[in-house]
């Protein structure tokens, strides 16, 4: 005769779960993990929800929640990255940030930039929310923000496009996120830092050092350039310039919660 030993007096344990994410106030979608560093090190309460191969990060800045997620690069990833996290996070406001090319050659590079507007190149346009960026003093308040589908290096090639779209800036993701927001009905901006202006020419290398997950591909690019020192150098110089923009963001995406509401 098999035993019983469950004492029948005895509650049962309520079940543990995770806690679930809270609505956010402010939701942005950057591409590249070195965009996203300076301001992920600044949330306090932090906590993560990891899905479909996608981390959104979940904290507190300036009394507000804000959630993050590292989408990827390119316009498929950036919209994926904002459907998740609006799906999850319910943010009452969307940000696309990161950094930008200049198409303008009055914008230098690490200038702060807060687009008007953005353009996929072939028609559509999406307006931002510009009462969102209004309060930030260091911002350059900019005109179109283009939707490209790789990295432009050469300067004929920007001031081309330029010319053909009369637009400021260049990015490959902030499209995407836009018309997540615009589709969604939930407000959106945008804020951009220049990493390189109209008159830089970039390493032709450049557009090979990422992967689709948005992380430099460090050790690909030590062997691309190898026994080549100076573009060894160009590539961590483009690398400690990042850094400083990504600050940069940071300070500005800062300021703009702190606004917020």
């Amino acid at each position: 005769m098999s035993r019983d030993f469950t004492d029948p007096e005895r509650e049962p344990e309520p079940r543990r779960l995770a806690p679930g994410p809270e609505r956010a106030d402010v939701g942005v979608v950057m591409a590249m993990s070195i965009e996203a560093g300076y301001l992920l090190d600044r949330l306090q309460r932090v906590r993560r929800y990891n899905a479909r191969a996608l981390t959104v990060t979940e904290g507190e800045l300036e009394g507000r929640v804000v959630a993050v997620v590292v989408s990827g690069v390119g316009r498929a990833s950036a919209r994926r990255g904002a459907e998740h996290l609006t799906a999850g996070h319910r943010p009452r406001v969307l940000v696309s940030a990161g950094f930008a090319g200049a198409l303008a050659p009055d914008l230098k590079r690490n200038d702060l930039v807060a687009p008007r507007s953005v353009i996929d190149g072939a028609g559509d346009e999406v307006a931002v929310d510009e009462a969102l960026v209004a309060d930030l003093p260091d911002a350059v308040k900019s005109g179109r923000l283009l939707l490209v589908d790789r990295v432009i290096t050469e300067t004929a090639e920007k001031a081309a496009l330029r010319r053909a779209h009369q637009a400021d800036l260049i990015d490959m993701e902030t499209f995407g996120v836009a018309a997540v927001a615009r589709d969604l009905g939930v407000p959106f901006a945008s804020l951009r830092v220049v990493s390189d202006d109209a008159q830089t020419e970039l390493p032709a290398e450049i557009g090979r050092l990422l992967n689709a997950s948005g992380s430099y591909r460090v050790g690909a690019a030590m062997r691309a350039l190898w026994g080549r020192p100076s573009s060894i150098r160009d590539f961590w110089t483009l690398h400690a310039q990042a850094m400083k923009a990504s600050d940069r963001l940071a300070d500005g995406l800062q300021l703009l919660i702190r606004n917020f509401g």
